[in-house]
């Protein structure tokens, strides 16, 4: 069955008003960003879905970075391995280079399911981005999706709850914008400390996956023993994130209470990788 699943699995909470662009320290020195564009050969996998009213389960994500986000637009540093094949990768000489991985998890639960369409709702989850200068990942065909959290985490948050989300079964499309808070940012790697993030993923299954190799598990364990149900699903995932900077104290008390939800907004139209 051929099913195209667009998702977000996202958090954002923004401080109102402007803020200043962070920075991002790694081996190719500091420079502007504020966000990553992830592989469009992202993994995403279920665990628990059966599609039965009242019933719980998991989305699971993890890809490598293929390149930076400067206020909408993507650029690349020489020393970035995109490539997740567990081999060093990036410019001579040897030990420059290095990776961003992603790891998230979406908590849901079935509303209903019906001839075309189900409906779900988003009960909560978290994503953590981590910096590896070791840049082993790897997502090649019976990997089982090693080296994805090995690195420094550098970057994590949750994910709120959000009700009455749904996907067509005849076309396979879902679209799901959620918020949520980043909760933790190594200042060494990124500066000033992030206020919100903003995450997309399409998310693809079956014959319609496009540039998609299945690591056949992750963590170095295989799919077949993560998945509880025979309905347990693996999707290609294509995503890109977004952060803003916090804004100064000061800044703060003069605005008060200054958060605005920016959310996890599904995209993605055109192959990036």
């Amino acid at each position: 069955m051929k099913m195209k699943m667009l998702a977000v699995a996202a958090a954002v909470a923004m401080a109102a008003g402007s803020a200043s662009a962070s920075t991002i320290t790694n081996t190719d020195g500091t420079n502007d960003f504020s966000g990553f564009d992830w592989a469009q050969g992202g993994t995403a996998y279920t665990v628990g879905f059966t599609g039965v009213t009242s019933s719980t389960f998991t989305m699971n994500y993890f890809a490598v970075a293929t390149a930076f986000v400067l206020n909408g637009f993507n650029y690349t540093l020489p020393g970035l391995d995109t490539v997740p094949n567990g081999l060093p990768g990036g410019p001579p000489p040897t030990g420059t280079a290095y990776e961003y991985t992603i790891v998230a998890t979406l908590n849901e639960s079935v509303v209903s399911c019906g001839l075309t369409s189900c409906t779900f709702d988003v009960t909560g989850g978290t994503f953590d981005i981590y910096y590896d200068t070791s840049n082993d990942a790897n997502a090649t065909a019976g990997s089982n999706g090693t080296g994805f959290t090995d690195g420094t985490l550098i970057i994590s948050g949750t994910v709120n709850p959000l009700s009455g989300q749904s996907f067509d079964t005849t076309t396979g499309t879902n679209s799901t914008t959620l918020t949520g808070l980043v909760n933790f940012t190594d200042t060494t790697y990124v500066n000033p400390a992030l206020a919100g993030t903003t995450f997309t993923s399409t998310l693809q299954i079956g014959q319609a996956q496009t540039s998609y190799t299945n690591p056949g598990g992750f963590g170095g364990t295989a799919f077949s023993s993560l998945q509880t149900s025979p309905a347990d699903l693996v999707f290609q995932a294509d995503g890109n994130q977004s952060f803003s900077a916090a804004p100064e104290p000061a800044s703060l008390a003069l605005l008060g209470i200054g958060l605005f939800a920016m959310g996890w907004t599904v995209r993605r139209t055109r192959n990036r990788g």
